[in-house]
């Protein structure tokens, strides 16, 4: 997808119809009774088959046969009828709450991803399907979306979303601290299935701080979190992304000096897509990049996203488990990309900028010969590593635990510190 295509799909931004939520997860509902009665009639309909094929052989066809029209005829009306049960019922959910809604003269519902809860809930959804989301026009899909974050008096985390209707109402609510240097972004893309609230699991384990708001207080730049949908293709949530960046560049109320990138698992994926298309397409906004930080990122692929690309296959070759096959087909695309990474000769690292990454691994010792085989127990140390230089080992640790640990803090702060004079002349020209 290129970047002009990211100009004219316009899913990359927020939508601003009214959403029925509840339409939306009542459609996620009827559309899981669709997909998993298919294979499950297929396995019935598959050993249903074998077994009148068995008693034709043995000369009992003629006499089978309108038991067999009969069974069939049953068995397609019953499933028929379960998945038109589904749709019905989520059908007339939805239109019972937009009923709702519009007599009891309520706005727009409070998303549901506002909280944490029905973040994860509807982020696993979108990674899982998100691309059939789309297509179906379903309310749940999530639209690409800047967030800030900041820490109230109690400690808590606040998330607003990036007003980009003009400079002045962005300065209004990033502009909070007398010490925030406007000019330099943090730029936190979370991983496949998950939204912004990712980036703060295990607060108990870092005081309260995720990793935006620890920038913010101790580098001085002002973080921004992004939500996107990670089913869809990296290359076009890429490209969505580079274009949005653009337009927020366009709109920032100083010009943006350095902008800071960082990516936890596909995410990390992704910013190496919006980079690269940044540059095809020419965007001012790619020369500002100092810094890109790879959080377990599999640049050379996730061997699980591999087997169930294997298992797939293998099971389409065979009538009992041919439905089956074709029901793990219908994961998200962006869990497709998963199964070759991304290949440097096609998304080549940004030239001009610094690139770290972190490789976790479950084993106490890195060098332990298991250490690569099972790394963080999705992504490999070796695909974690792809072709970075600059790679810190994380022992112990699973994949989930690199959104939010004190050692990568610690990493962080070294990788993303302010520089010790501004830079006056500008962001250096790209060098690709």
């Amino acid at each position: 997808m290129s970047a002009d295509d990211a100009h004219q799909d316009g899913e990359h931004r927020p939508s601003r119809a009214p959403r029925n939520e509840v339409r939306g997860a009542a459609g996620v509902a009827s559309e899981t009774v669709d997909i998993v009665s298919r294979p499950i009639e297929g396995t019935h309909r598959a050993i249903s088959d074998g077994v009148f094929s068995a008693l034709g052989k043995v000369g009992l066809g003629p006499a089978s046969k309108p038991v067999q029209v009969l069974h069939d005829g049953i068995a397609g009306g019953v499933y028929s009828a379960v998945r038109g049960i589904g749709h019905a019922a989520g059908t007339g959910v939805g239109l019972a709450a937009e009923l709702y809604r519009t007599r009891s003269g309520r706005g727009e519902w409070t998303p549901i991803t506002s909280r944490a809860g029905g973040a994860v809930l509807t982020g696993a959804v979108n990674g899982l399907v998100g691309d059939h989301m789309v297509a179906l026009q379903n309310d749940l899909a999530v639209p690409m979306t800047l967030y800030t974050s900041t820490t109230d008096a109690e400690g808590e985390a606040r998330h607003a979303e990036l007003p980009l209707a003009s400079p002045e109402a962005i300065r209004d609510l990033v502009g909070d601290h007398p010490d925030r240097d406007l000019g330099h972004v943090v730029l936190f893309v979370h991983g496949l299935g998950e939204t912004e609230h990712a980036w703060r699991l295990a607060d108990e384990d870092s005081a309260g701080e995720g990793y935006a708001e620890r920038i913010a207080s101790s580098v001085g730049a002002v973080p921004l979190l992004l939500r996107y949908n990670t089913g869809m293709r990296i290359a076009h949530n890429g490209a969505a992304l580079s274009v949005l960046l653009a337009e927020l560049a366009q709109r920032w109320p100083v010009p943006i000096r350095r902008l800071d990138l960082v990516g936890h698992s596909l995410g990390g994926l992704v910013l190496r897509h919006a980079c690269h298309a940044a540059v095809i397409a020419g965007e001012p906004w790619v020369h500002t990049v100092r810094r890109m930080v790879y959080l377990g990122s599999p640049h050379r692929g996730a061997p699980l996203a591999h087997r169930v690309d294997q298992l797939a296959s293998r099971l389409a070759r065979y009538a009992r488990s041919r439905t089956w096959g074709e029901f793990l087909d219908r994961r998200s695309a962006g869990i497709r990309d998963l199964v070759a990474g991304v290949a440097d000769t096609d998304v080549p690292l940004l030239a001009h900028s610094t690139h770290h990454g972190v490789a976790a691994c479950v084993t106490a010792d890195e060098h332990h010969p298991l250490a690569n085989v099972l790394g963080d127990l999705l992504v490999p140390v070796d695909s974690a590593r792809g072709a970075l230089t600059d790679v810190e080992t994380l022992p112990s640790s699973h994949h989930f635990h690199l959104l939010n640990d004190p050692r990568i803090h610690t990493h962080l702060l070294r990788w993303l510190a302010p520089d010790e004079a501004p830079d006056e002349a500008g962001p250096a020209a790209p060098a690709e």
